[in-house]
């Protein structure tokens, strides 16, 4: 059988031209990624690990939290470690993201912040642990969210945190 000249020229335009083109859109599609990417802050990027079900392992000064992350907030995310929640203020930790297996969740509405996501754990009234930029860990009932600080109420003592400290927040996880 003849081979058609055509032939010829499909191949040459599949495995010559043809391979050039997708090399240089597989470049393009990835300096796109990269541009996003810079265009991202931190509760940006928190969000994306959201959509996506990554896990992290958040560092922080003395402590090490890791998780799926659940929520993010304009400057904290909340990682699921099973049997409890933490409440991480991004600018507090160095994060390393470990890729998911499984997909994540969309998230939408204005991202909380910090303050007011311990305004919420004030309502409830449950015992937490507050994890401060020197590593210590500080158990008790959040009492009071004010503008600059907190109260934490332990063995009858009012203990009072700056919120500046505070590097994350442990609370029990009601689905665990």
């Amino acid at each position: 059988m003849e081979e058609r000249p055509d032939r010829d020229v499909e191949d040459h335009l599949r495995h010559g031209v043809g391979r050039e083109w997708i090399e240089e859109a597989a470049e393009d599609e990835k300096l796109t990624e990269l541009l996003r990417r810079r265009r991202l802050d931190l509760g940006g990027r928190a969000l994306e690990l959201v959509h996506r079900g990554e896990r992290v392992r958040a560092e922080t000064q003395g402590q090490t939290f890791s998780g799926r992350v659940t929520y993010a907030g304009s400057d904290f995310a909340t990682l699921d470690r099973g049997e409890d929640l933490v409440e991480v203020v991004l600018e507090a930790a160095i994060w390393t993201v470990e890729p998911a297996g499984t997909g994540g969740h969309e998230q939408s509405g204005t991202p909380l912040s910090f303050r007011a996501r311990m305004a919420e754990l004030a309502s409830l009234g449950e015992q937490i642990r507050v994890v401060v930029s020197d590593g210590r860990a500080i158990v008790g009932t959040l009492e009071v969210v004010a503008t600059d600080h907190i109260e934490i109420s332990q063995d009858g003592n009012v203990m009072v945190i700056p919120i500046h400290l505070i590097v994350a927040i442990v609370r029990p996880n009601d689905r665990s």
